[in-house]
């Protein structure tokens, strides 16, 4: 049998055309795949007038310097109404903006200071194509005039969006208005409906019948040096991990600080977050909401559980806080604890757990760095009362995890108004204070 080597010539267009058919059917899969994911996406619907949606009684308002600014954040549903379409579902997230100028200059929204990573209106609908191709144009139009337009003349008045990148349970929004010649920044934390959290499930305000207002710092100092070392089980037998934390100060303002500096505020635990949880830790991703599990401190588990995730679920800061019975000069008093997960144990009981970094004073004193960040806190003060361990007489967590620690809580003061580094407070609480700020320690 006789065989046909093809000449070069002949090897060349026998090459391009195996390679040109691979090309064509490969063509075919994207085109296939294209068209199922569209036929996923609905059709572009007719937007509701924003009048005809709630989300604007949500509202946050500031003046200043003649300017005001007005931000509110559309929930899921509601990002549905005023667009047609569920932008969520393409983890974009609309911040709308409203700036009413008094002032004799023009101003300039710098949009890489909402969102350094934000998606243009072209781009925001996109991704939510899925009609023919007469609709899809209608909707690009609806998106650019929807845009929050720059600049804002003497006098007026302009409001509209910024396409960010999606954030659950609560956003942080940065607005930077430059003029010829100053620079006026607006800062604004707003809730998002939808992220289900224990949050949801707590009302702070009827906690407690009466609520004692302090005034006295020796008053304050007392109480807190005499609370109880340590977080227990529910059954409140066994002590888990120190109580290690003191936050004083508005709501807002330990809200505003906390999710500055990228915390975020954890779902409770059930079938979605529980899938969510599986996939961060099997594929090693982010999980900024993942659940974390109950300790106990006043005989109920924590009113606020955050987190601060790293590269995955297995590798996490998080922080539990319980509102105290008393207040400080009308400031909140929440009692907490931080602790920095470093991967996972497996054990017969529970299968699998998290193990904390051990030296949780490290953890503690981190806290203070990060918030300092936060331009919300004010001060910082140290007082007894945590949970002592030592290498000769070691302490354990509920896991049982062991730690160390010298026995001290991180006091932190929050503010309303905006602080800089060099205006924190390092405070001085004789004869409490910690021993590495004392001046002239021996």
């Amino acid at each position: 049998m006789a065989y046909h080597i093809p000449m070069r010539s002949d090897r060349l267009a026998f090459y391009h055309s195996t390679l040109y058919r691979l090309f064509m059917k490969r063509l075919a899969i994207i085109a296939v795949l294209a068209s199922a994911l569209a036929s996923c996406t609905p059709a572009w619907q007719q937007p509701v007038a924003p009048g005809d949606v709630i989300f604007l009684s949500r509202s946050e308002t500031e003046t200043r310097d003649n300017i005001t600014v007005t931000v509110a954040v559309p929930s899921e549903e509601e990002t549905q109404q005023l667009f047609g379409t569920n932008l969520y579902k393409s983890r974009v997230q609309p911040v709308w903006i409203s700036v009413e100028n008094r002032t004799q200059q023009r101003l300039t929204l710098m949009r890489n200071a909402v969102d350094d990573a934000y998606i243009s209106p072209a781009e925001a609908a996109f991704l939510r194509h899925a009609g023919p191709k007469q609709v899809d144009s209608k909707m690009d139009l609806f998106f650019q005039s929807a845009e929050f337009k720059n600049p804002v003349a003497p006098g007026a008045n302009v409001d509209g969006y910024i396409f960010t990148n999606i954030d659950e349970g609560f956003k942080n929004i940065n607005v930077d208005l430059l003029s010829d010649t100053a620079l006026f920044n607006f800062v604004f934390t707003i809730k998002i409906p939808g992220l289900n959290t224990g949050m949801e499930y707590v009302d702070l305000d009827q906690v407690y019948p009466i609520i004692e207002n302090l005034t006295a710092t020796e008053e304050l100092q007392a109480l807190l040096q005499n609370e109880p070392c340590c977080t227990t089980n529910q059954k409140g037998t066994v002590p888990g991990d120190p109580l290690n934390i003191v936050f004083i100060g508005d709501r807002s303002a330990i809200m505003s600080a906390l999710i500055r500096r990228g915390w975020h505020v954890t779902e409770i635990n059930h079938m979605k977050s529980a899938l969510k949880t599986t996939r961060s830790f099997v594929f090693g991703s982010q999980y900024l909401y993942s659940p974390i599990s109950p300790l106990y401190h006043y005989g109920r588990s924590q009113d606020l559980g955050l987190q601060k995730a790293r590269q995955s679920v297995s590798r996490r800061n998080h922080i539990r806080l319980w509102l105290a019975p008393y207040r400080f000069r009308n400031m909140d008093v929440f009692l907490g604890q931080i602790s920095r997960d470093i991967g996972v144990a497996f054990f017969k009981n529970t299968l699998t757990t998290h193990t904390i970094d051990p030296y949780v004073d490290s953890t503690r004193d981190g806290l203070a760095g990060d918030l300092a960040y936060s331009q919300n806190l004010s001060g910082v003060a140290y007082v007894a009362g945590s949970q002592i361990s030592t290498e000769a007489d070691t302490h354990y967590n509920l896991t049982p995890d062991p730690y160390y620690s010298d026995g001290y809580r991180a006091v932190f003061f929050f503010s309303e108004e905006t602080k800089a580094l060099d205006e924190i407070d390092h405070i001085m609480w004789l004869p409490h204070w910690h021993p590495s700020l004392q001046p002239n320690a021996e």
